[in-house]
C-alpha cells in the first residue's frame, strides 16, 4: 500500500542523524508512532504543538496534549516533553522533503524513509514502548474509533467465536456506546484518565482488535498481537515484516 521508494541525499540523512528533538504537529496516534523513530535516533525531546497550524482535519488540542504527555514521558529514552512555544528544534516530524500523504500511503514507510530505514527492516518492526504489566483477567482489548473505518464483517465473524467476558473495550465513552449499538456485543468498558493509564489497560491483554487509533498505535508499540481494521479511503500504518500484526 503506497510504500515510498524515494531516497534523500546524504546531507539530509546526516542532519537527521544528529537530531535530538522533534517538533510535532500531529495527532495522538502519530505521536505514539513517532516514539519508534525517536527511540531509534536517540531523540530525547519532543515539542508538542496543540494549535491547528492550518491543518483542518487535525484533532490535537490542549486536552489531547495533556492526555498523551504521561505516556510520552514514561518512556526511558524521552527526557523532555514541552508545549511548543517557538523553541528551536531539529526535526519537524510530520514533514517529508519528497512526498505527501495521500490515500493508500503506508505511513510507516513514509516516516521510516526520512531516517534512511526500510519499512521491512528489523528496527522498524520491533516493539518500542515499555509499560508495567497488570492482570485484569481479560485477554482481548478492543477499540474502534469513529474515524478510519473499514470492513465490519470481520468483527461479526470474530464475535461468534470469542467470549465477551474475556474482552474489554478501551477509548472514549462515545466510541464504546457506538460499538455496543453497532455490534450488540456486551463487553466491559475501561475508562482512562490519560494515555499512560490507557497503555497499562492495553498491556494487560494479549490481543488488540480494532481500527487505526491511539489505542491501536499503543498496542503495536507494545508488541501485542493485533487485528487491525484498515480504512482504504485513508493512509494507514502498515508494518510489513511484523507477523504479529494482521490487517483486514
Amino acid at each position: 500500500m503506497g510504500v515510498p521508494s524515494y531516497k534523500m541525499n546524504q546531507d539530509f540523512y546526516l542532519n537527521y542523524g544528529e537530531a535530538k528533538s522533534f517538533y510535532c504537529a500531529v495527532d495522538m496516534g502519530d505521536l505514539v508512532y513517532s516514539l519508534l523513530f525517536a527511540k531509534y535516533k536517540n531523540v530525547d525531546t519532543i515539542y508538542l504543538d496543540d494549535t491547528k497550524k492550518g491543518i483542518s482535519n487535525r484533532n490535537f488540542n490542549e486536552a489531547s496534549r495533556k492526555f498523551i504527555e504521561p505516556l510520552l514521558l514514561s518512556q526511558p529514552y524521552i527526557k523532555k516533553i514541552e508545549k511548543y512555544t517557538n523553541q528551536v528544534f531539529d526535526i519537524n516530524y510530520g514533514e517529508h522533503p519528497k512526498a505527501d500523504v495521500v490515500v493508500g500511503t503506508n505511513l510507516t514507510a513514509f516516516h521510516a524513509s526520512k531516517f534512511n530505514l526500510e519499512c521491512d527492516s528489523k528496527e522498524v518492526n520491533e516493539s518500542w514502548l515499555e509499560c508495567p504489566s497488570t492482570d485484569t483477567g481479560k485477554n482481548i482489548v478492543i477499540n474502534r474509533s469513529l474515524r478510519y473505518r473499514g470492513d465490519v464483517n470481520f468483527y461479526l465473524d470474530f464475535f461468534k467465536h470469542i467470549n465477551p467476558q474475556k474482552c474489554v473495550f478501551v477509548g472514549l465513552e462515545e466510541e464504546y456506546e457506538d460499538f455496543i449499538k453497532t455490534f450488540k456485543y456486551p463487553v466491559d468498558y475501561k475508562a482512562s484518565e490519560n494515555a499512560y493509564e490507557l497503555m497499562m489497560a492495553i498491556n494487560s491483554c494479549d490481543v488488540f482488535f480494532g481500527n487505526e487509533s491511539v489505542s491501536c498505535a499503543i498496542a503495536k508499540g507494545l508488541g501485542k498481537t493485533c487485528f487491525v481494521e484498515l480504512c482504504r479511503q485513508a493512509a494507514n500504518y502498515i508494518f510489513t515484516s511484523n507477523k504479529k500484526i494482521n490487517y483486514f
